[in-house]
């Protein structure tokens, strides 16, 4: 495999050589020949995954390639003993500290134990994962593979962890959207949203779209009274989606959340929603299914993304109801991943691992920096 073969970060339309940068992530690529990611071909500019140093292992004279991922931004490599030819697996943490593996198994065991750390949030995040192939090619079904080539995360993933990111950092929402937005640009937003994501001087444009509902997940998690995670929600929603209804979607979204994080009934998180928000919860997804179109706005996807959770069983269960509705798949799985998280505790791990293999380190950083202050 000479030069890292063809998969190898040289190749790709996204590397940035003179700069040694890689455009999609706007990380540091040390050795451009000897690195790849999943998105080293491909013409979109969302990251698929972490980048993987390509290392030769050499065991009993018998060597053999391996992806190996980066862990947090730190580039694995392999080392030989000059007497025995063998290599060991080893990188250079962010502290300057050599550590090294016998194998690549070995290492890999390692790298699990950091990406098994405690995060809060996968649920939302697995939901939008898992839409984001069936937003433009619906499936009236449950009966879906969960992942494919084609799964990432898009802009449901970007702004929820914008959102934990002002509450982790008490910073500002504005700043947090905008910087999170610019650095993902392509990961799917609504053009009103991209125009003032750039914006100098950025203001409210009366959108009552899904987007503020679908990135408030975080203050249903953060709050410890309804009273402050409606105002919080309200505060999430307004600097964009400053219309009656945005405000509501989010504010229905953030109560749901924090509702079953508190361990409310199913019934009783139905009948808070109702009361407060004027949602009708009492339809079942086999009568939504057939009717259901394509719809963005808050009062036409929050309440059937609540519904989808109130339905199922397990948290699988409800994410595969919520995309068998069809429409705007995505995001209305994100919701009802984002309230089924909270209710069930229980992501499945396989959901968990691939999940996070689809991740970048600096927002896995933010799902562990979230976990650590409000779990």
């Amino acid at each position: 495999m000479p030069n890292g073969g063809i998969h190898h970060c040289g190749s790709c339309r996204h590397f940035e050589e003179i700069q040694s940068i890689c455009k999609l992530r706007k990380e540091e690529i040390l050795s451009s020949k000897w690195t790849t990611c999943k998105s080293w071909n491909e013409h979109h500019r969302v990251p698929l995954g972490p980048i993987y140093s390509i290392v030769c292992e050499v065991k009993d004279k018998a060597g053999s390639y391996h992806d190996v991922p980066y862990i947090l931004g730190c580039r694995p490599e392999a080392e030989q003993n000059k007497s025995t030819l063998d290599t060991v697996v080893a990188y250079i943490d962010k502290n300057e500290k050599w550590i090294g593996f016998p194998t690549v198994e070995d290492y890999y065991e390692h790298y699990r134990k950091i990406i098994n750390q405690p995060m809060l949030l996968l649920g939302g995040i697995a939901g939008d994962i898992i839409g984001s192939v069936y937003e433009f090619h619906n499936i009236r079904t449950t009966e879906f593979p969960l992942f494919t080539e084609k799964s990432r995360f898009t802009d449901d993933t970007v702004l929820t962890l914008a959102t934990a990111a002002k509450l982790i950092n008490n910073s500002n929402y504005v700043k947090e959207y905008q910087y999170y937005g610019r650095k993902f640009p392509k990961a799917g937003f609504g053009p009103d949203f991209k125009t003032w994501i750039f914006s100098d001087d950025p203001k409210p444009y009366n959108s009552y779209g899904n987007g503020s509902a679908m990135r408030v997940s975080p203050v249903g998690f953060a709050f410890e009274t309804i009273v402050d995670v409606l105002n919080e929600a309200k505060r999430s929603a307004e600097i964009t989606h400053n219309h009656p209804e945005g405000i509501k979607g989010a504010q229905a979204v953030a109560s749901a959340v924090f509702l079953a994080k508190k361990g409310s009934t199913k019934n009783e998180i139905r009948n808070y929603i109702e009361s407060n928000f004027n949602y009708n919860l009492n339809r079942r997804i086999f009568d939504i299914r057939p009717l259901y179109n394509f719809d963005i706005s808050c009062q036409g996807s929050v309440p059937e993304a609540i519904i989808a959770f109130l339905e199922s069983n397990d948290f699988e269960n409800a994410i595969r109801l919520a995309i068998s509705i069809g429409g705007d798949s995505d995001t209305i799985a994100s919701i009802t991943g984002a309230i089924s998280e909270a209710y069930y505790n229980v992501i499945p791990e396989e959901i968990e691992k691939n999940v996070i293999q689809l991740l970048p380190d600096d927002l896995i950083n933010l799902l562990i920096d979230f976990a650590k202050k409000y779990q």
